[in-house]
C-alpha cells in the first residue's frame, strides 16, 4: 500500500492517468490508491498450481483475462452485482477483486479463501466534465484542481488503514493466503511479461503501460 501511495503521489503519473479522458469529454481531477487485488474461492488456492483449470471471475479488460490464462485458469468477465450469486451457486470457482468487497458484502458465506496475490493492484480516479470545467474561469479552475489533488492525498492513509481493517475482519470469518514466497515472485515475473505483450498490441496502452511500470520501479 505505501508503494501504491507513492506511486499515485508521482507528478508525471499523475499528468497522464488525468489527461486520459480528455478526448472523451472528461476533466481528470484526481488519483488515489485503493488497494491491492486478491483472489476469493471456493477452495484454498494455495500454490500457483491451483490455479490450473478455475472458473474466475475477471473485469472484461484483456490485461486481467490475460494474466487469469496465463496461470492455466479460465477468465470470466461478469459486473460485480453478478459475483457474488456465481460464487454460490458454482457457477465459477472464485473471483479477482477486492478485500473491502468480499467483507461489505459478507462473501465469507460463499467462499471463505482469499489469496493475497497482489496483482493487479487497484486505484481510483475522479473525472469531472470536461465542457463544465472549461466554462470555469482559471482561478476556479485553479481551485477545483488543486483541492481535488488535496481531497486524493487525504484519502491515501484512510483507504491504507481501511484495507488493514478489513483484512482483519476477514481473518475473523474465513482465511487469508500467501502464496510461498518463491511462487509469488515468479508469478509477479511472469505477469509482468503477460502485460507488456498485451500492452504492445494498442500504442496508447503501451505509453501508458510504459509509464506506469516507470513510474512503478521509480518509487519502488
Amino acid at each position: 500500500m505505501a508503494h501504491g501511495i507513492r506511486a499515485a503521489s508521482d507528478p508525471e503519473l499523475q499528468k497522464m492517468m488525468l489527461s486520459l479522458g480528455a478526448d472523451k469529454g472528461i476533466h481528470g481531477a484526481a488519483l488515489f490508491v485503493a488497494q491491492p487485488s486478491s483472489v476469493i474461492a471456493r477452495d484454498p488456492i494455495r500454490h500457483l498450481a491451483d490455479f490450473k483449470g478455475k472458473k474466475l471471475r475477471v473485469l472484461a479488460a484483456e490485461m486481467q483475462q490475460a494474466m487469469i490464462k496465463h496461470l492455466s485458469g479460465t477468465a470470466v468477465a461478469m459486473t460485480l452485482g453478478d459475483v457474488l450469486p456465481a460464487l454460490q451457486q458454482g457457477a465459477i470457482d472464485g473471483a479477482v477483486a477486492a478485500i473491502t468487497v468480499y467483507t461489505t458484502m459478507h462473501y465469507w458465506d460463499a467462499a471463505k479463501y482469499v489469496t493475497e496475490a497482489n496483482q493487479t493492484f487497484i486505484f481510483s480516479m475522479a473525472f469531472l466534465s470536461k465542457k463544465w470545467f472549461d466554462s470555469l474561469p482559471k482561478d476556479l479552475q485553479t481551485i477545483v484542481d488543486t483541492d481535488a489533488g488535496k481531497a486524493a492525498a487525504e484519502v491515501n492513509p484512510w483507504e491504507a488503514d481501511f484495507f488493514e481493517k478489513q483484512r482483519q475482519a476477514w481473518a475473523q470469518h474465513g482465511e487469508l493466503i500467501s502464496l510461498p514466497a518463491n511462487e509469488q515472485a515468479e508469478m509477479m515475473k511472469s505477469l509482468a511479461a503477460v502485460g507488456t505483450e498485451v500492452a504492445k498490441q494498442k500504442p496508447e496502452v503501451e505509453r501508458a503501460y510504459q509509464v506506469f511500470a516507470a513510474v512503478a520501479q521509480r518509487t519502488k
